[in-house]
């Protein structure tokens, strides 16, 4: 939205914006109640919805938590929260090219330093099957374009 909103500015300065410059703007406005119902409920279950996400992967054959002999548990859980809070920011603010450039590359370099990309395939997929057990179809449908985005970049 912001890189958006920036680009608007320049483009039609000394100038009324077109219908078509304006569009994004409209689109926003139109999702806005479905953007900011799903970030409350996130926010509001998070802990709850990151439990039910590790225990999902639990139950997967592979185990996700360990590298080697080392429990990465705790870094598991951290990297999670922080990839989702930076997820759901992007859909509240419709501005999924800060989440990729602002984050996810960056922390794709480190999935691949650590060698932990069919971690993060596994892990980045079944969040998206696990925040359907707390939104609405419409609001899960507003969230799964990042939460896709997380699994093609850092799986890859």
């Amino acid at each position: 939205m912001f890189k958006s909103l920036t680009r608007l500015t320049i483009d039609a300065d000394g100038r009324y914006a077109t219908d078509q410059e304006l569009q994004f703007l409209q689109d926003l406005l139109d999702t806005a109640e479905i953007r900011i119902s799903a970030y409350e409920k996130i926010r509001d279950n998070e802990e709850q919805i990151i439990n039910r996400w590790e225990a999902e992967k639990r139950n997967l054959p592979q185990d996700t938590f360990h590298m080697g002999d080392r429990d990465v548990t705790e870094i598991c859980r951290r990297d999670m929260t922080n990839v989702f809070r930076c997820s759901i920011t992007a859909i509240l603010f419709g501005d999924l090219d800060r989440l990729r450039e602002g984050l996810l590359i960056w922390y794709q370099t480190i999935v691949r330093a650590y060698n932990y990309t069919e971690y993060a395939k596994i892990s980045y997929k079944v969040i998206q099957e696990t925040i359907k057990e707390f939104l609405e179809p419409d609001e899960v449908a507003m969230v799964l374009p990042a939460l896709k985005l997380d699994h093609t970049i850092l799986s890859s």
